[in-house]
C-alpha cells in the first residue's frame, strides 16, 4: 500500500487497476469536542422531550416545544453520522479496465457505485472549494461533507475526495486520471 498525504492509501492492481481509500483525519481533540457536544446535544433534547410528555402546556406551548424537537432530531441525526462518519468512514474508489466504482461507507456499510469508464469525463480539483464561509463549513469536523473532486457521468456532476488537501487531492486527480485512461 502508497500513501498519499495522510488520508489516502492506494495500491496498484495491475496497469489498468487500481484501489484507493480515504479516510477522514481529524485529531483526537476534535473528536472528544465532537463526541461532548453530541452528548449535550442529546441529552438537551431528551429533557425537553421529557417536559413534553410529562407536563401540561397550552396548545402554543406544545407547537413551539415540537417545532424545537423537529429541528433536534435533524440535528441529532446530523452529529451522530458526523461522530460515526469520523470513527469508522471511508471512500473506496476502484479504478478497472472498464468501470469506476465509488463506495462511501461507515464500518461494513454502504452501496457502490458503479459507472462505466467511457462514460466519465476526466476527475478534476473543483476550484469552487477553496474559500468562503461553505468552505469553512465543509472543512469542520462536525460536517460530514466538502468533497474536492469532481467528474462528469451523464450530464450530472459527481464529487469525491472529503476534506483533502489541494496539493493531495492533485495528485489523486493525476492518479485516478493516468490509472483509467482519461
Amino acid at each position: 500500500m502508497k500513501k498519499i498525504g495522510h488520508q489516502i492509501t492506494y495500491e496498484k492492481q495491475g496497469k489498468s487497476a487500481l484501489k484507493v481509500e480515504i479516510r477522514p483525519v481529524i485529531s483526537q481533540v476534535k473528536k472528544n469536542m465532537l463526541l461532548l457536544w453530541g452528548a449535550a446535544w442529546t441529552l438537551c433534547g431528551l429533557i425537553i422531550g421529557g417536559y413534553l410528555v410529562f407536563n401540561d402546556f397550552k396548545k402554543e406551548e406544545y407547537l413551539g416545544i415540537t417545532v424545537f424537537l423537529i429541528f433536534w432530531i435533524y440535528f441529532e441525526i446530523k452529529v451522530v453520522h458526523a461522530i460515526r462518519w469520523n470513527r469508522n468512514g471511508r471512500e473506496v474508489l476502484h479504478v478497472k479496465e472498464t468501470e469506476f466504482s465509488y463506495l462511501k461507507s461507515i464500518g461494513e456499510r454502504g452501496f457502490p457505485v458503479v459507472t462505466d469508464i467511457k462514460k466519465l469525463s476526466p476527475f478534476k480539483y473543483a476550484q469552487g472549494t477553496e474559500s468562503g464561509l461553505w468552505n469553512d463549513i465543509n472543512k469542520s469536523s462536525w460536517f460530514v461533507g466538502g468533497e474536492v473532486i469532481e467528474y462528469h457521468v451523464d450530464g450530472a456532476v459527481k464529487r469525491i475526495g472529503m476534506k483533502l488537501s489541494k496539493k493531495d487531492a492533485q495528485l489523486l486527480v493525476n492518479l485516478l486520471n493516468k490509472t483509467a485512461g482519461l
